[in-house]
């Protein structure tokens, strides 16, 4: 097992995969369908983060002290020196507060800016533990249905939200999924400045969730650009982001919320008790502050090292399983595949499953759109994703 330094080179990512270890480690990707299940479901890549954050880490364990810690500040330079370095925009580090995950703070961000019998707007199919917000914080959930193209793939219309919220007037905050989970999508600067104006014209307020937002590859149509950075953004968007996903730190309960108005960022705070939400831990902090400041050049490996893993499931799919279509996302770890001319029935994940012992999400549990297909983790070694394949092919056939 090879530890990853910061220039990571992309065999480096290829030799720091250990099966046995994930499973003995009892990581819930590789240990929840059994020994013999190849793991492509969770939205987890396989991959070691670098040594600075585990050294990070280990420092704090070495030095035994793991009482109460005073590192929110430090939390909220890191990010907004990577958000400037990476993206060419430079949050306010004092707008910025840490909670335990990106789930807890969409949901805290959601129920404080609308409130009991106001509508929530998805944007189907989309990440299915979404779909469990609404139902539980008795919001009503509203749907801006995503629109497919052959050539063009997944893609969200604006003058679809705009007759959406035409129609339902007391719709309050749109959940943006930025890029997409699970097609990939990511919007240009003109979807993102038509959000931002339809937001302040028709009274509603945006969350953005921006874990993938580092995991856009090279050759995208449209390069990532952080929600709040649009004109007119600070007064209507709260974004909630984390490292997790690019460096693999789901286990270690940190993320971010991040705002440009005193007032939206008050609003959203007092909110809830104070003492609900609670604090990110201080291993997660370690972590976090360690990736958004050593973390630049190894995540531009990573992205080069899954742009490869991308195009071999392109490729092999187009050669042997043509049936199963696939439009190669521009961001994220994840292929939205259609198998509904697969003959694998209504539930193709739980089919792919027991015919070729490979692990993948069920479309359905995505939403509108979602039935006929499974979205599949491509984010392993190229050894790992050829075995996924082999399984995986024969079961897609017409």
């Amino acid at each position: 097992m090879t530890a990853l330094g910061p220039e990571a080179r992309l065999g480096d990512f290829e030799a720091s995969l250990d099966v046995g270890l994930k499973r003995s480690n009892r990581n819930a990707k590789w240990s929840k369908h059994g020994p013999d299940a190849l793991p492509a479901w969770v939205a987890e890549h396989d991959f070691r983060p670098p040594p600075a954050v585990t050294g990070a880490m280990q420092a704090t364990i070495d030095r035994g002290d793991f009482g109460y810690h005073d590192m929110e500040e430090d939390v909220g330079a890191a990010f907004a020196r990577w958000s400037a370095e990476r993206y060419g925009w430079s949050p306010d580090p004092g707008f910025v507060h840490t909670c335990v995950d990106v789930l807890q703070g969409v949901t805290a961000a959601i129920t404080a800016l609308a409130a009991p019998g106001e509508g929530v707007i998805l944007t189907p199919p989309i990440y299915h533990i979404f779909l469990q917000i609404c139902p539980t914080a008795r919001r009503p959930q509203l749907e801006w249905l995503m629109r497919h193209d052959r050539e063009a793939g997944w893609t969200l219309d604006p003058d679809d939200l705009e007759a959406l919220v035409k129609r339902e007037p007391g719709a309050r905050v749109l959940l943006w999924c930025h890029p997409h989970n699970p097609t990939g999508w990511v919007p240009g600067v003109e979807v993102l400045q038509r959000v931002v104006e339809l937001a302040h014209a028709y009274d509603f307020y945006v969350v953005s969730d921006e874990i993938h937002a580092d995991l856009v590859y090279r050759d995208s149509s449209s390069p990532f650009v952080p929600l709040l950075s649009i004109p007119g953004a600070a007064e209507r968007v709260v974004t909630v982001t984390s490292p997790a996903k690019t460096f693999a730190l789901s286990g270690l309960r940190c993320a971010v919320m991040a705002y440009a108005d005193r007032g939206l960022r008050r609003r959203v705070r007092q909110a809830h008790p104070p003492l609900l939400l609670g604090h990110a831990a201080r291993t997660g902090i370690d972590a976090t502050i360690a990736a958004w400041t050593h973390g630049a050049a190894w995540t531009d490996g990573l992205v080069a090292y899954l742009g490869d893993r991308r195009d071999q499931l392109a490729k092999r799919l187009a050669a042997e399983t043509p049936a199963a279509r696939f439009h190669r996302p521009d961001s994220t770890f994840l292929a939205w595949l259609d198998a509904s001319d697969c003959r694998l029935g209504d539930a193709p994940a739980t089919r792919l499953l027991e015919q070729g012992a490979v692990a993948v999400s069920e479309g359905s549990e995505f939403g509108t759109n979602g039935r006929g297909h499974v979205r599949l983790n491509f984010g392993t070694s190229a050894a790992v994703l050829d075995e996924i394949l082999d399984r995986l092919t024969p079961c897609l056939r017409p």
